[in-house]
């Protein structure tokens, strides 16, 4: 028999029953009928849903884990950070403390060099007595350049008399000429009235004179403080002393200390 002459196979089409039972008392049950076609495309469909459901709880396990792990590591982060605030924190204290010590330092440092000013502006007014040891009390004159001597202020001439106004000391020997305040030598030079003649510069204003026939001790230029010896007594017991404030000439007892 040949191939074509076989008898041919019949499909049968396959129908599938879905029964539904209630569960009321009254036991009744509902059918649905699905023949292959409605079947598999039931089961496609209900695969895709699994499908879809599994996809979606994998994908939702992996963004919970990245979520975590991104959670984790701002809960690092910001555990760091906390460290880093506290170590900012403790540096901010010590800085302020170092702050505040270096403002108390600056400010004492202020101070002290407004002090040292203060003593140095003190220090340079010749308010100082021009000599070391004791000596007559001063004697009030004055100088006029166009006479030969010094005139000595009396009750006669006080009204008359006319010249810088100058204080005559007699020294006594061993005793020293001192400066009266600090300041740098303007000049060294002779004197036709008393030998020598030392002039410092206070640098303030005040110029003083230091007029006797001993041999200077200093220099023009020398810085000098105040009690440097400018003339070591002997025989030559006389000092002639003048101030000049802003180039004029003032009586030097208003401004020294007598109290040698």
């Amino acid at each position: 028999m040949s191939a074509d002459k076989k008898p041919r196979k019949h499909r049968h089409k396959r129908h599938y029953t879905f029964m539904i039972i209630s569960g009321d008392s009254d036991g009744s049950t509902k059918r649905l009928h699905l023949n292959h076609f409605k079947t598999q495309v039931l089961a496609y469909c209900s695969f895709a849903i699994v499908l879809a459901l599994v996809c979606y709880i994998i994908y939702s396990a992996m963004t919970i884990n990245t979520l975590r792990s991104i959670q984790a590591e701002q809960k690092k982060q910001i555990e760091d950070l906390k460290v880093e605030n506290s170590t900012l924190e403790a540096s901010n204290e010590t800085l302020v403390t170092e702050e505040q010590q270096l403002r108390a330092a600056l400010n004492l440092r202020l101070e002290n060099e407004q002090q040292s000013a203060e003593e140095a502006e003190t220090l340079a007014v010749p308010t100082g007595f021009p000599l070391t040891a004791g000596a007559s009390a001063p004697i009030a004159a004055v100088d006029d350049t166009n006479s030969t001597t010094v005139t000595k202020i009396t009750d006669e001439n006080k009204d008359t008399a006319t010249g810088n106004p100058i204080v005559l000391f007699e020294a006594a020997a061993g005793s020293n000429v001192i400066a009266t305040g600090t300041g740098t030598v303007l000049s060294v030079t002779t004197d036709a009235k008393f030998g020598n003649m030392v002039t410092i510069d206070h640098g303030n204003g005040y110029i003083t004179f230091y007029r006797n026939a001993g041999d200077p001790l200093v220099s023009e230029g020398d810085a000098i403080d105040r009690g440097d010896i400018i003339f070591v007594v002997s025989d030559n017991t006389t000092l002639g002393y003048q101030i000049q404030q802003d180039d004029k000439f003032i009586d030097p007892e208003e401004l020294i200390e007598i109290n040698g």
